[in-house]
């Protein structure tokens, strides 16, 4: 029997003729870092290289172009407002002037400098500045026969009419508001700060621009101011009212934080001489004659403070 076998001289390929995986290259990677040696690694620094860009023509045109508009913006609306208040101010009437009393043969006359010819409507004579009147040149007034009142008119709307008279012989310091638009007239009692309303007379109150006129025509001095006396009794309704609705805006502001009463006119004398002490004078020149107003029962109104301040 004949067995063939592999002959002994044939040797196994030690490798494959292609491999199986493709060999990746890596890079040489740096030698570690010997801690224990204390060696450092050397530092790699990298440039990038960028081109610096230039501002255009058209950016800076165009900050130029919003900063003026900015600019323009804040001028027309900084003009804007102040128009808008010197119109207010140039459309309102202030100034004092000194009337004479009852049968004293004299015009009216103004300061210089509130000649309603020279500042027409412009703000003639500020509140602190007449309060600055000495007490000499008063006293001086009041022998002399005058009084003296400050106005502050309403010229644009004509809706209000503001009288201070300070000082009035006989009477107390009081404030007159003459409100058009409801028809009212306040008068403020400046030293037992208390208001009173009753209806406002227009035969006897002229109206904003034909008070300024008269005014004028007195400074010219071609108007002699009619001294006459109107005198009226008033009594005071109790107790003080608490809506101001119907007494008018102006009045409301003038009155705020003031005990408000209503007055109503006195047609019979029903008052005894002896309670003429507790009496309120107030006093006006409001065009047309001096107003004299005698408030009565004044008490009242105290008492009925007293009682609805009481718990």
């Amino acid at each position: 029997m004949t067995i063939i076998t592999k002959p002994i001289t044939d040797k196994k390929s030690d490798t494959l003729d292609e491999p199986l995986v493709d060999n990746e290259q890596v890079e040489d990677l740096p030698p570690k870092v010997d801690l224990e040696a204390g060696t450092q690694l050397r530092p790699q620094y990298f440039v990038l290289k960028a081109r610096a860009r230039r501002v255009s023509i058209a950016t800076t045109v165009c900050i130029f172009l919003t900063a003026l508009l900015v600019m323009s913006v804040g001028i027309i609306g900084g003009a804007y407002l102040y128009r808008q208040f010197a119109r207010s101010q140039m459309h309102r009437f202030r100034g004092w002037c000194t009337i004479p009393y009852e049968g004293t043969k004299a015009t009216m006359y103004m300061d210089d400098q509130t000649n309603p010819n020279q500042h027409h409507a412009s703000h003639f004579a500020d509140h602190d500045l007449f309060k600055s009147l000495t007490k000499s040149s008063q006293d001086e007034d009041k022998s002399n026969g005058f009084f003296q009142e400050e106005f502050e008119i309403d010229l644009e709307n004509e809706k209000y009419e503001k009288i201070n008279v300070p000082d009035f012989r006989d009477g107390q310091r009081g404030r007159f508001i003459h409100d058009f638009s409801s028809n009212k007239t306040g008068i403020i009692d400046m030293d037992g700060h208390r208001c009173f309303v009753m209806p406002l007379n227009r035969q006897r109150v002229l109206l904003p621009r034909s008070m300024f006129d008269l005014i004028r025509k007195l400074w010219d001095g071609s108007y002699e101011v009619d001294t006459d006396v109107v005198r009226e009794t008033m009594r005071v309704v109790t107790p003080p009212i608490t809506d101001f609705e119907n007494v008018g805006y102006y009045i409301s502001r003038e009155c705020s934080g003031f005990p408000t009463y209503m007055l109503e006119k006195v047609t019979t004398s029903v008052f005894k001489r002896s309670a003429e002490e507790d009496n309120k004078l107030f006093a006006v020149y409001a065009g047309d004659k001096i107003l004299q107003f005698n408030i009565v029962n004044v008490k009242e109104a105290i008492a009925s403070e007293a009682v609805q301040s009481s718990p």
